[in-house]
């Protein structure tokens, strides 16, 4: 099946690649980071933002074979109907259980930061509803609210710059303290935190420009790369080298005890945009995975099975307290199965267009 008339920008395109990536990443790569090479591991983003490109632009060429096929159908095309559908149910799976799992690290924020004597379950029907609009809505809506709330994560990673009047540069001297080899095992770590290319697959056919495609995801792998060395340096030079090992989070740590001369409580202001900037990965991802599985299962009425796994996800909230620890173990799982998703499913599908182009000219 055909996409229909509806188009995104090349600019939305690149965003919301973007947005996908950064998400709660950001908040605790430099302890990560920190934890496996020390200051050095700065490092490491950059050979993790370039094999993220690379992977973007493989996912790029194997999308022009079928550019205007949906997501589901792409797979039917080259597996079959029933092996692609089994495909695609699989994919949106990972997607609704990889931002379900994004927004209970959301939630767990807010209750940390903001509303400590709230109820989980409270949270998260609090954080679903606003999110229905979105989650029924077409590509559109979805990249319209990235690309309006892009100029409040810009605003909330440059209030980090008012940090730096504590900042010690020596914290990050010498450059590579310990050798290349630390750093080079800090690598895998970063190209966990680019996850969220796969997301190529549903966008590319949406693409209005589709031969921007390629210079799209180098610039959106770039913004991602400069965003996340922004956030570690300042990190990295702000808290010293055996400091920031004990700090979870140390973006929002050091965003929650920003203080001006004439403002009050400004630190409620920003973790709530950090926060709201995270919606910008969850929110995309159950777009993603509802999509999916309503063409799976060709669902007729759409918004009862979104109100359907909505409450899925709030008796699951309900039944099963999250915590950080179970929450991270939850992401790691997944992460994984994202990096499996990045590096072999580009190869799995060359080979198909390859055996299949080689038959039919028999």
């Amino acid at each position: 099946m055909h996409v229909s008339k509806i188009r995104i920008s090349w600019l939305q395109f690149i965003l919301m690649i973007n947005s996908i990536q950064v998400g709660v990443s950001t908040v605790s790569l430099p302890r990560v980071l920190a934890e496996k090479a020390g200051t050095s591991s700065w490092i490491a983003i950059i050979f993790g933002g370039i094999l993220s490109t690379i992977g973007s632009v493989l996912i790029v060429k194997v999308r022009e074979y079928a550019p205007f096929e949906t997501f589901p159908s792409f797979f039917n095309s080259f597996f079959g109907k029933v092996i692609g559908k089994l495909f695609t149910l699989l994919f949106s799976i990972y997607y609704l259980v990889f931002g379900y799992l994004i927004l209970i690290r959301a939630i767990l924020y807010v209750k940390t930061y903001l509303l400590q004597q709230t109820g989980i379950t409270i949270l998260v029907i609090l954080l679903l509803i606003p999110a229905l609009q979105l989650a029924i809505g077409d590509i559109r809506l979805l990249a319209k609210y990235v690309e309006f709330l892009f100029p409040m994560t810009l605003f909330t990673y440059s209030m980090l710059l008012f940090t730096l009047k504590d900042s010690n540069i020596h914290y990050i001297l010498p450059i590579i303290k310990d050798g290349w080899l630390p750093i080079f095992k800090a690598i895998p770590l970063t190209v966990f935190s680019f996850l969220g290319i796969e997301i190529i697959y549903f966008l590319y056919p949406y693409l209005e420009k589709k031969e921007k495609a390629i210079s799209g995801v180098i610039i959106a792998n770039l913004l991602t790369t400069c965003m996340y060395l922004f956030v570690t340096f300042i990190c990295f030079v702000v808290y010293s080298p055996d400091e920031i090992l004990y700090i979870f989070d140390p973006v929002l740590a050091i965003l929650n005890v920003l203080e001006f001369q004439y403002v009050e409580r400004l630190d409620v202001v920003i973790i709530a945009f950090a926060i709201i900037n995270i919606s910008t990965t969850w929110i995309p991802f159950f777009w993603f995975g509802l999509q999916g599985v309503s063409e799976v299962f060709q669902v007729k009425k759409f918004i009862f099975m979104v109100l359907s796994i909505y409450l899925l996800f709030i008796i699951v909230s309900n039944f099963f307290t999250p915590t950080f620890t179970n929450n991270q173990v939850g992401i790691k799982y997944i992460s994984n199965i994202g990096m499996y998703i990045i590096i072999s499913l580009p190869i799995v599908l060359w080979i198909c267009h390859k055996l299949k182009s080689k038959f039919l000219l028999r």
